[in-house]
């Protein structure tokens, strides 16, 4: 998919305020949704986490994390994790809009925070947090043919998600649900 193509799609679509509202039994974080343009196509920079982290190791997801006393905003909060985590620099990544919240099994309410990486941005492949990056093509992550549906048990009640094999593990669970919101507005 052309990455001005996919942009465009996006900010056609019907406008998504960050929410302002502060469910006191969940806690707020942010991801940052980066679309990378490789070629004049659009592809999304995903992270794994390190192995050795006490929550989802190991696990595919955008970068980002919990909100913090001195973030000024949600959209704040996904622009400073993504420079801590992988040091993608604030300057570096135009803000789109955002995607709807939504809660996780974890007890988390995530507002994905949609943004273009300019062409000459430099990230880290690995920090603390972070065994590696990468990217995978947007018209691939678009292809309901590439996505499967996993069973499983949570709290003793069976639950159906939908995933996606990557190279690096199998990309599921919130991260999969932002992903798939995303591109069916496109």
């Amino acid at each position: 998919m052309k990455t001005d193509q996919v942009i465009s799609k996006f900010l056609l679509a019907p406008v998504t305020a960050p929410t302002t509202q502060r469910l006191t039994r969940l806690k707020q974080s942010a991801v940052l949704l980066p679309i990378v343009n490789i070629q004049n196509h659009a592809h999304l920079l995903f992270c794994k986490r390190s192995s050795v982290l006490p929550s989802h190791p190991s696990q595919i997801c955008f970068p980002g994390g919990k909100v913090e006393q001195q973030d000024t905003s949600i959209i704040n909060t996904a622009l400073r994790e993504t420079e801590e985590e992988i040091g993608l620099s604030v300057a570096m990544s135009e803000v789109l809009g955002t995607l709807p919240c939504f809660q996780t099994l974890s007890g988390y309410q995530i507002t994905p925070v949609v943004a273009s990486v300019q062409a000459n941005a430099k990230w880290e492949e690995q920090s603390d947090e972070v065994q590696h990056t990468f990217i995978i093509p947007l018209r691939q992550l678009n292809d309901r043919e590439n996505w499967q549906t996993f069973h499983f048990t949570h709290q003793g009640k069976p639950i159906s998600l939908e995933g996606f094999m990557t190279p690096h593990g199998l990309l599921w669970g919130a991260t999969a649900k932002i992903v798939k919101q995303f591109t069916e507005l496109l």
